[in-house]
């Protein structure tokens, strides 16, 4: 079983639905610290960044807010599923991380287990981040990197190429050319 695992982003740009497309389990975290100057209350579109400002507080993703009072996890979820659904994805697959103690390789390593995953889909540059393949390997999961050669936001595949070319990028084999 196949299972990719991913902060719940704000507007995601494409690579986020092909690494959803590409997983038997996509598991958001909401039990992490919010993470300042990411994706999560922010995404560039047509080179311009679109800024959903968040409350401060160092906390949790499930509490955190956005300086409009609504839950950053909600509206963040709210995007991912209707785009999701938009690309026929099927969003059952998405499930959720829980509390632990647990952090970096032995935290993936734990929800791996909690939802019997033997592969691990992610980015290559996560080994030089944050990711232990050792303790990966050491635990029976196999590390499938994760290459998108589709670097633009889905907004600009939607006004580009229309909805119906986007879901066909999904199932393009990875050594096509960039779009």
């Amino acid at each position: 079983m196949r299972i990719a695992i991913h902060q719940a982003n704000f507007c995601p740009w494409f690579p986020f639905y092909q690494k959803i497309h590409q997983s038997d389990i996509f598991v958001i975290l909401k039990e992490v610290q919010f993470p300042k100057n990411s994706w999560t209350n922010r995404c560039q579109v047509n080179g311009k960044w679109w800024t959903n400002p968040v409350e401060h507080g160092l906390v949790p993703i499930k509490e955190k807010k956005y300086t409009t009072g609504q839950s950053l996890l909600e509206l963040n979820l709210i995007l991912i599923y209707a785009m999701a659904k938009l690309l026929n994805i099927d969003t059952n697959k998405i499930k959720f991380d829980f509390p632990t103690e647990k952090k970096g390789t032995e935290r993936i390593v734990e929800i791996c287990k909690y939802y019997e995953a033997d592969e691990y889909l992610a980015n290559p540059e996560a080994t030089l981040n944050y990711l232990d393949e050792k303790i990966l390997n050491d635990n029976g999961i196999t590390l499938i990197p994760f290459v998108s050669h589709h670097k633009k936001h889905i907004f600009e595949y939607f006004n580009s190429i229309g909805i119906e070319k986007t879901r066909e990028l999904l199932n393009e084999r990875q050594t096509s050319q960039t779009t």
